[in-house]
């Protein structure tokens, strides 16, 4: 069942980048923190039910802001990949920096997916958080994911 979300992954890493720096989040404890994490990379994240949280930061040399990057991502994902809009709002991380996020919904391979995806900018840096996972699953755990969005630094 990951390949789905392999395929969502590998589409958003297409659109923003690598991984530049060192993030940390605090997921709910039954997330388990994949790879050995040491900064080197993504932070990725799964549980037992197979929903999956990313957290990546890049560098833009061109400094665009928040608006930018929060238009752009809603762009591709509602009128590019066609995923529904379900909601969005603004979050603010561990250091106070404002931030957006977006729940979409999608049919993958012939299941209901949701995504939330949420962006932070600043000077030359740009912070994604994704978290996705088969529709029901994804529902008994958004709000603990969109909640530990605050708790996000870097």
């Amino acid at each position: 069942m990951a390949a789905p979300f392999r395929v969502l992954s590998l589409a958003l890493v297409g659109l923003l980048g690598g991984f530049a720096g060192c993030t940390v989040i605090e997921l709910p404890k039954d997330f388990l923190v994949l790879d050995a994490y040491d900064g080197a990379g993504d932070y990725r994240a799964v549980t037992g039910d197979d929903a999956r949280v990313w957290v990546r930061e890049f560098a833009d040399p061109n400094e665009a802001n928040r608006e930018f990057w929060a238009q752009a991502i809603e762009f591709d994902f509602t009128q590019q990949r066609g995923y529904e809009l379900v909601g969005k709002g603004e979050v603010s991380n561990h250091d106070g920096l404002a931030g957006n996020w977006f729940e979409c919904a999608a049919n993958v391979r012939g299941e209901r997916v949701g995504y939330l995806v949420a962006v932070w900018a600043s000077g030359n840096s740009v912070t994604v958080v994704e978290f996705a996972a088969r529709a029901e699953v994804f529902k008994a755990r958004v709000d603990s994911v969109r909640a530990a969005l605050r708790t996000l630094r870097g």
